[in-house]
């Protein structure tokens, strides 16, 4: 299978890499209009070059497409790649606001074209957990709450990623490059269909002209509710991240550790669970996971119907934070 790279100079590709090095696709062509972001992975994955992912689809014409590239160059990316009839991986958000995704998901249902997105919790140890407590143990989760907490937004400048600090071409902080994840995860555990949003965002901690702080509170008339807090609040330190949850059952309380999640049951000795909640080798399984579906031996995990419903909750987030009052959806 002849695979394409499209506009790698985006930092969740190197975690893409040693997967689809040792995955047996061979990788016939990358993208960039970065030229020491090209000349060092065409070095690496021994392949042709392009300053332009446009002529690269048209003079290479791949089995598949992962695509990556600026939020702002998604829609015209994911439009072409439709087009071909070419099927692709693309990053969220997909776009910079959801009428891009609407679009995108609307033409890739037209032309019948695989467009799958790593929203890559879903391909977890903690979503098997979540799914084997509801399973086998009728769990039935009223409320959730997360924590993601990311380094500072300078770490962007200095990966040929400042373009992630103008509103325009990124669509703005951390609330959408970040809670796309949890808000999904969420939508999956409310109990009733989500119809209330309130959100506030700041940039006070970095002064940037996008947010570095956000918080959601997704909610239901019928009962449950997510609250969601995403930042670039943590410190440029070997740590890499907070990451931090609580799940709530009538009899179950799961809540993250150092060493992974514990689980208390009323009247059951507190359960402790090893698990890495390292979201980064998740790309990884992703990538073989995107293979396997490519090579029908795997339904589709996650696609843009899903990044379209995380979608609708980060924007009306947005106007809830600039509205400063709750709005219903």
């Amino acid at each position: 299978m002849k695979i394409a790279l499209l506009e790698i100079s985006h930092w969740h590709f190197p975690l893409y890499i040693e997967d689809l090095l040792s995955s047996g696709a061979e990788i016939i062509a990358i993208s960039d209009k970065n030229e020491k972001v090209r000349n060092k992975y065409g070095d690496k994955f021994n392949c042709k070059t392009y300053t332009d992912w446009r002529h690269l689809v048209n003079e290479t014409k791949p089995d598949a497409i992962f695509a990556f590239g600026e939020h702002h160059e998604m829609l015209e990316i994911g439009t072409s790649l439709i087009s071909e009839g070419i099927p692709f991986s693309i990053e969220k958000p997909g776009g910079i606001c959801l009428s891009d995704v609407i679009e995108l998901n609307k033409l890739a249902k037209q032309k019948n074209v695989l467009v799958s997105v790593p929203l890559v919790q879903r391909f977890g140890p903690l979503k098997s957990l979540i799914d084997n407590l509801i399973k086998e143990e009728g769990a039935f989760f009223t409320s959730t709450s997360w924590r993601f907490n990311a380094g500072p937004p300078q770490r962007y400048s200095n990966i040929f990623c400042d373009w992630m600090l103008n509103s325009e071409k990124s669509g703005g902080g951390c609330l959408i490059n970040l809670a796309p994840h949890f808000i999904d995860l969420a939508l999956n555990l409310m109990p009733h269909k989500a119809d209330l949003i309130f959100a506030q965002t700041d940039s006070l901690l970095h002064r940037t002209e996008i947010e570095d702080t956000a918080t959601i509170c997704i909610s239901s008339k019928k009962g449950g509710r997510a609250l969601i807090e995403t930042g670039y609040n943590f410190p440029d330190s070997l740590s890499k991240r907070e990451y931090s949850f609580s799940l709530v059952s009538k009899n179950h309380y799961v809540q993250s550790n150092a060493d992974g999640v514990c689980i208390v049951r009323p009247g059951k000795v507190i359960e402790y669970i090893e698990i890495d909640l390292d979201s980064d080798p998740l790309y990884g399984v992703y990538v073989e996971s995107f293979f396997e579906t490519l090579h029908g031996n795997k339904e589709l995990k996650a696609g843009l119907s899903d990044l379209e419903d995380a979608m609708k909750i980060v924007e009306v987030a947005y106007a809830s934070a600039a509205s400063n009052q709750s709005i219903a959806i």
